[in-house]
């Protein structure tokens, strides 16, 4: 039996198995299909345009050669130690935002786990050159200690440290979601029983967090493995550098087509193999909206006031907040003494500033849309027994743009188009283009869990109502869907504003973003001007966040809003 919204009790309806959607809501299901048709055609475009430009691929003598190898292996080796050390770090700091529900910097902190995904990526760079470079607050620390500067920003450590900054709060953030769903019954029985805090993580934790770790390591992996500008800027040198940052070189310097081609379906294919390693079982990685914290039922925990626990949460808090805030202290810090403010009477400060925003906004915008019409297309295909085996094909494309790397999507696009048409004049229209496939990836995984929830739970009860058309999303959908929505949105455009991988490639002395600028100005050594524009950078990051996030500017609740 089903349940009307007057609280009255009504048969259910069945979804027809031949139907994948209501002729209402086929408008979303064609953008949808669309969507994904246009992600698969610039995909095979891309790599249609490097391979008609490359010739002869030599795959065994580039495979063959030691460099070839040394690459493969260290960015295996730095995307697994990053993941380890972030997916593990983030259990006990999950376990003691928790576990304490009211303390000062709370609310802070567990915004940082929402926000970290969007920060850019030079921003976050030059705060860890801020702190942990040569000159930086640790060995300011150590001399003052009497223990001696130390060099280990440059390299493998450099490298750790910058990933588990960016990828520790969002690995959190999965764990913490976990936690969050633990009924208070739970916690009650275990109060009632009397566990340990061992007994507590084994019986009653453990089992919330281990369906989560496979997707969480999967996404970390992902980031780590295609990590560009973080191996770009502090990699030190061959030794230290990636395949992402291997077709970067093969490209930018050397125009080597042939070796690019091989080194990206390398990537891919390991990429490709090690996502259905990760993510065979389901991601269980939804990356929700709102404050995720546990409230009412987290407060049912019996180890709250176990002293043991008190101490050992301090403990973690403390150190994650140092660890996560000091490098933005660091930039601010470094924008007191006033020499660096120069920059923003520069010309090439606004017009930096005057491509950041209508890219990032254009790239967002398109993202979130064919996001929202792939997630609202699979629900209907998951509801359908004809259908419900073609559902991999969004998860597919939900895979695909997080391992894709965007140099090599960028150069293959325009060396397409560049057969048709004057391909410098479409550097911004790529540029849009690759940022809104790439970030593809995270706006589905925002969106698909809620639409689908949705969509099994409203669609009978729509039908039995005559509920059709506009007046199905106003009043039952949109009141539900709008937070994510717009977090799906702000998430997107924020991550494109603070791009650095695709903009390294097409930037030229009149296409230049923020996060090109700041690079440009750290290899010129004006690390005072670079501060600066990593502030505003940072700034405008966080008003786009802030602004596109508020669905209460969207609109207003409806009949069904939840």
């Amino acid at each position: 039996m089903g349940r009307t919204v007057a609280g009255q009790w009504a048969a259910p309806h069945r979804v027809a198995p031949h139907r994948v959607v209501s002729n209402s809501q086929r408008g979303f299901a064609a953008v949808g299909i669309l969507a994904l048709l246009l992600a698969g055609g610039l995909v095979a475009g891309a790599f249609a345009g490097l391979a008609w430009h490359a010739g002869e691929l030599r795959l065994a003598e580039v495979l063959a050669r030691p460099y070839t190898r040394s690459v493969v292996l260290f960015t295996l080796w730095q995307a697994g130690l990053s993941t380890l050390l972030s997916v593990g770090l983030a259990i006990p700091f999950a376990r003691a935002l928790h576990r304490r529900q009211e303390f000062p910097g709370r609310r802070l902190l567990v915004r940082l786990t929402s926000v970290s995904l969007v920060v850019p990526t030079m921003v976050a760079i030059l705060g860890m050159v801020a702190v942990h470079g040569r000159n930086g607050w640790v060995n300011d620390v150590l001399a003052l200690a009497g223990a001696g500067r130390r060099d280990y920003l440059y390299g493998l450590s450099g490298i750790l440290l910058t990933h588990v900054f960016f990828n520790l709060p969002l690995a959190t953030r999965m764990v913490l979601n976990g936690l969050a769903d633990i009924p208070a019954q739970q916690w009650r029985l275990a109060a009632l029983y009397g566990f340990e805090q061992g007994a507590i993580f084994r019986l009653v934790e453990w089992p919330a967090i281990r369906g989560i770790l496979p997707g969480a390591a999967g996404i970390v992996f992902m980031l780590c493995f295609t990590s560009f500008a973080i191996v770009l800027s502090l990699g030190g040198g061959p030794g230290a550098s990636t395949l992402e940052v291997a077709v970067y070189q093969a490209l930018r310097f050397d125009f080597d087509l042939p070796r690019a081609v091989t080194l990206s379906l390398l990537q891919v294919l390991i990429c490709g193999a090690l996502a259905l390693l990760f993510f065979a079982r389901g991601s269980g990685t939804s990356l929700q909206a709102g404050d995720a914290g546990g409230g009412g039922a987290a407060r049912e925990r019996p180890d709250r006031d176990a002293a043991a626990a008190r101490r050992m949460d301090a403990l973690v808090l403390s150190g994650a907040a140092i660890f996560l805030l000091t490098p933005f202290a660091a930039v601010l810090a470094g924008t007191l003494d006033g020499a660096g403010w120069t920059i923003v009477s520069d010309g090439r400060f606004w017009q930096a500033v005057g491509w950041t925003l209508p890219i990032a906004l254009a790239a967002g915008v398109i993202a979130t849309v064919a996001g929202f019409s792939v997630a609202w297309l699979r629900a209907g295909m998951a509801q359908s027994l004809r259908w419900q085996r073609y559902t991999v094909v969004a998860d597919i494309v939900g895979t695909l743009t997080l391992i894709l790397p965007p140099i090599t999507l960028g150069t293959g696009l325009f060396l397409l188009a560049r057969q048709f048409t004057d391909a410098l004049s479409l550097g911004p229209v790529m540029v849009v283009a690759v940022n809104a496939l790439l970030t593809l990836a995270f706006t589905l995984r925002v969106l698909a869990p809620p639409v689908a929830a949705q969509r099994a739970r409203f669609d009978p009860l729509c039908r039995g109502l005559g509920i059709r058309g506009l007046a199905r999303w106003r009043l039952v959908y949109w009141p539900v869907l709008k937070r994510p929505l717009c977090y799906a949105l702000a998430i997107a455009t924020t991550l494109a504003a603070g791009d650095m991988g695709v903009i390294a490639l097409f930037g030229t002395d009149q296409l230049s973003t923020l996060p090109l600028l700041i690079y440009r100005l750290l290899g010129a050594y004006h690390l005072d001007q670079a501060a600066v524009a990593a502030v505003c950078l940072c700034a405008l990051c966080l008003a786009l966040f802030w602004l596109l996030e508020q669905p209460a500017r969207l609109g207003r609740g409806g009949a069904f809003d939840a």
